[in-house]
């Protein structure tokens, strides 16, 4: 079941590549707020939900990134159109079997439980145990009587001047980290590890402010990784320029960056331009990796609340 839902997942990723580029993956219009949202519990969708929201919705041209299950429109009073497809959505649930007793322990019990509590035998009590539950939503745009939410977002100019959102936004996550330090000291972008220094190019050698913030986060993306923040593995492993890890911990910086742009509304003039490498390496690395795809977009959405915190 989780093979095929990786595999799903990773073949709706490869065909938005293809297809659409990397405008699937931010199809927010400047001054629309339109993350994947659910309309009746007012929560964002997160994880990988978000990109399969994302294609559905630029795929089939709906205006708002707003859903809801079959149960919830009509809690709401609305209904369905008739021949409607939904969309699947993904939940992950993490869990524990005993071991000692062969039973799964009850959800309202996990928070008590020392996971590395050891038996007899000195095997680990406590297993963990994924599962996957999945749902079935309908966008707006697929719903009678039912009104979308309008949400607004900071727009951005495409000036030089320094973006008063972005520069809060990233100025604040620097600030909470200590050591982390941001420098113009170089021709060229840069996270070091064992620095902690991202360095950038100055805003006015880019051809648009909103190009600068893109790279910058890209960056920052990669300094969340430090073995004091989210100690990552793709970012701590990486060997060299190119190998595997390396390609990895790019995937969930770039999906990293594109999210958190999208969000602030922006809109970099070079963003086609330079990622069309991009597309064409992403592609060829995840034909025949389908966890990894999954790997990169939850690790992305990590990052992403980690910078919003």
């Amino acid at each position: 079941m989780q093979n095929q839902i990786f595999e799903k997942i990773n073949k709706t990723v490869i065909d938005g590549l293809k297809a659409k580029g990397l405008s699937w993956f931010k199809p927010w219009k400047a001054g629309q707020a339109n993350a994947p949202f659910n309309l009746a519990t007012d929560r964002f969708y997160n994880g990988f939900n978000i990109f399969i929201l994302n294609f559905e919705m630029v795929d089939k041209g709906y205006e708002f990134n707003q859903w809801l299950t079959f149960k919830q429109v009509s809690a709401k009073g609305g209904k369905v159109v008739k021949g409607s497809k939904s969309t699947e959505v993904y939940f992950w649930q993490i869990g524990y079997l005993d071991n000692s007793t062969g039973k799964f322990v009850a959800p309202k019990l996990v928070n008590s439980i020392n996971p590395n509590e050891r038996m007899s035998d000195g095997k680990l009590r406590y297993l963990k145990t994924f599962s996957v539950k999945f749902y079935k939503v309908f966008n707006v745009a697929q719903c009678e009587g039912i009104e979308p939410k309008v949400m607004e977002v900071t727009t951005s100019d495409t000036t030089n001047e320094p973006n008063e959102v972005a520069e809060s936004l990233s100025q604040s996550y620097i600030d909470k980290q200590g050591s982390l330090k941001l420098v113009h000291l170089e021709d060229s972008a840069y996270y070091s590890p064992n620095r902690d220094v991202v360095n950038m190019p100055k805003l006015d050698t880019f051809v648009d402010a909103d190009s600068y913030y893109k790279v910058l986060f890209h960056e920052l993306a990669h300094s969340t990784g430090h073995k004091d923040r989210l100690n990552r593995k793709t970012l701590l492993e990486v060997n060299k320029w190119g190998d595997t890890t390396y390609a990895k911990e790019e995937l969930v910086a770039e999906i990293s960056a594109m999210y958190i742009v999208g969000m602030l509304g922006l809109e970099p003039k070079d963003n086609e331009s330079n990622s069309q490498a991009y597309i064409k390496g992403w592609c060829k690395y995840l034909e025949d990796k389908p966890k990894e795809c999954v790997y990169a977009m939850q690790q992305a959405t990590k990052v992403v609340d980690y910078i919003n915190k």
